[in-house]
């Protein structure tokens, strides 16, 4: 968390109490969050500073945007740790897959891979019962 605050620092930007309350939560989620799912853990905090936050923190570098199928836009912790999703077409729970193939489609195709996305759909075990 203190390279994190580090960052934010390092940008010139003040590591306010609303700013500081959005990291944390970022950093303690498992899982990309929308603003309404930031908005909501943060309750004393408003919409706009919320939004206001992730768009900077976004800016730095210091977050990712993720669009999966259901076009809500999420947000994540920028990581050394590539992470994938896997999504429940039907109730929307969200998986991390812990394995990426990027290194071996990197020895397939001889491209240097700059970026990448990949998202599963499926049916969690709730819903298949």
């Amino acid at each position: 968390m203190e390279n994190l605050i580090e960052i934010v620092k390092g940008s010139g930007a003040k590591l306010t109490s609303p700013r500081k309350k959005v990291l944390e939560k970022l950093y303690h989620s498992e899982l990309p969050l929308t603003l309404k799912e930031i908005h909501n853990e943060c309750k004393d905090i408003d919409f706009a500073s919320v939004y206001r936050t992730i768009k900077l923190f976004n800016e730095i570098g210091l977050v990712d945007e993720i669009t999966f199928a259901d076009k809500k836009i999420r947000y994540e912790l920028v990581s050394n740790l590539h992470n994938h999703h896997i999504i429940c077409s039907n109730c929307g729970e969200i998986e991390k897959v812990p394995i990426c193939f990027v290194s071996e489609i990197k020895k397939i195709t001889k491209y240097k891979i700059t970026k990448h996305t990949l998202e599963f759909m499926g049916l969690c075990p709730n819903c298949q019962n």
